[in-house]
């Protein structure tokens, strides 16, 4: 269960690793509207100005919750695009005033990490910021494109790679079923994603993190009007299965401490493990998922 405190605005939403975290609003909204994404419409993006107020709310945690509060989860959608030095002094008054602290983290768009320089990024690490939430989606340009996600992989690469050099650590959020029902798209989608993945490897080996979604199309959102206008159809079971397959089929067997985990409420099958050292035993497992999945279609 979340520690919440201060002002933050329904709905809010937080990774599923952060279920224990305390939730603190740096910011409201997110900075981008991606066409697959209802999450932050009814809000208008906007930084919160009064540091004072931020680091009173951080002080009413303590007051709330003792020295249970061992994470902290910066909301909203992009709270890092916030200052570097704002969020400096932000996460070393959350360690200064929480002793059992052993989190800071965030959702992060690329161009966000981009734009701050790898010393204030080494800073900003030093200062007990932990791990940077990406959402990825795909390595694939033109899907990226067409869901206006305002990257590409080149900016994922670098982005990933600042964060590896200044000691933060990278989760990066794939989303399959992104590039609809065309199996060319599709296979692409999953190519392009797994040559991503290999490039966003750290250069030495430090734990870094991906999780794949699958596309659940909720209203509200662009990607919603699109299926209902019948310019956008969902792929199959198998053909989301067969993309987990190729993602992972196609990524360097040489990867190492890769935390590779699809056991998100969203997904068909559940896989958690070191990308590289379980590559053939996830490759498996799905393999075995598709084969049943044709075999007993006919029952369903």
């Amino acid at each position: 269960m979340n520690f919440v405190v201060g002002n933050l605005t329904e709905p809010v939403f937080r990774p599923p690793s952060e279920w224990d975290a305390l939730l603190l609003a740096v910011t409201n909204g997110c900075t981008h509207r991606c066409t697959f994404c209802s999450m932050y419409r009814t809000k208008k993006f906007e930084i919160r100005k009064e540091i004072d107020d931020i680091k009173r709310e951080i002080d009413q945690a303590l007051a709330l919750y003792g020295n249970r509060v061992r994470k902290i989860f910066l909301e909203d959608g992009n709270a890092f695009t916030v200052k570097p030095e704002i969020l400096i002094e932000i996460t070393e008054y959350c360690h200064k005033v929480h002793p059992n602290l052993e989190k800071v983290s965030a959702y992060a768009h690329a161009k966000d990490i981009v734009k701050k320089s790898d010393e204030e990024l080494k800073d900003l690490a030093q200062a007990g910021f932990t791990m940077v939430y990406v959402g990825v989606e795909s390595g694939d340009d033109e899907v990226l494109k067409a869901c206006r996600k305002g990257t590409n992989q080149d900016e994922f690469e670098l982005a990933a790679q600042k964060c590896h050099r200044a000691g933060i650590a990278w989760s990066g959020i794939f989303l399959l079923g992104l590039a609809g029902n065309d199996p060319d798209k599709s296979r692409k989608h999953a190519l392009e994603s797994a040559k991503l993945i290999n490039r966003m490897a750290p250069p030495t080996p430090i734990p870094w993190y991906i999780s794949p979604l699958t596309l659940e199309i909720a209203p509200g959102s662009d990607l919603w009007t699109q299926q209902q206008n019948g310019e956008f159809q969902t792929g199959s079971f198998i053909q989301i299965l067969e993309e987990l397959y190729t993602m992972i089929e196609y990524t360097d067997d040489s990867l190492r401490n890769c935390v590779f985990n699809t056991n998100h409420a969203s997904n068909y099958l559940s896989l958690k493990g070191q990308l590289g050292e379980q590559k053939q035993e996830f490759l498996g497992a799905i393999k075995k998922a598709i084969n049943y999945t044709r075999e007993n279609q006919h029952k369903w």
